[in-house]
């Protein structure tokens, strides 16, 4: 994903951050502040050498018996994430072959017009998805 896609994501213009660790992964983030609202885009991809056993600690990202979302990856789950009252976010985990990657949608205002729940929720799939298919 580039800073142009993750602004329209975002809705303006972004800041960009990246984390590469070689060919085990990496995270990608990208702010967008609108007034005293952040909105936040986060995408973590990492390898995989053992699917079975590493895959169920990137579910635990998301509470136990999250919505199973299908097309995405495989495995992919969504769930509503709240934090300390200043972060509410839309997260995706899912898998592609031996990759693991999640994706978090969040905003810093709790009746954050611009990004509700079920837009944050939409955005969040949409990611996801294209996410899926780059690993692919």
């Amino acid at each position: 994903m580039n800073e142009p896609t993750a602004g329209e994501i975002l809705g303006g213009g972004v800041t960009a951050t990246t984390k590469i660790r070689g060919h085990e992964g990496g995270v990608c983030e990208f702010s967008r502040l609108q007034g005293t609202t952040v909105h936040q885009l986060t995408i973590s991809v990492e390898l995989m050498t053992n699917i079975p056993k590493e895959f169920p600690t990137y579910l635990e990202k998301c509470p136990p018996k999250s919505a199973a979302i299908r097309a995405i990856g495989n495995e992919a789950v969504g769930c509503s994430i709240e934090r300390s009252g200043n972060e509410y976010a839309e997260r995706v985990v899912g898998r592609v072959r031996d990759q693991a990657f999640v994706v978090t949608l969040s905003t810093s205002a709790k009746n954050d017009l611009s990004l509700t729940q079920s837009i944050r929720r939409e955005k969040a799939n949409l990611v996801a998805e294209q996410v899926a298919g780059i690993l692919f």
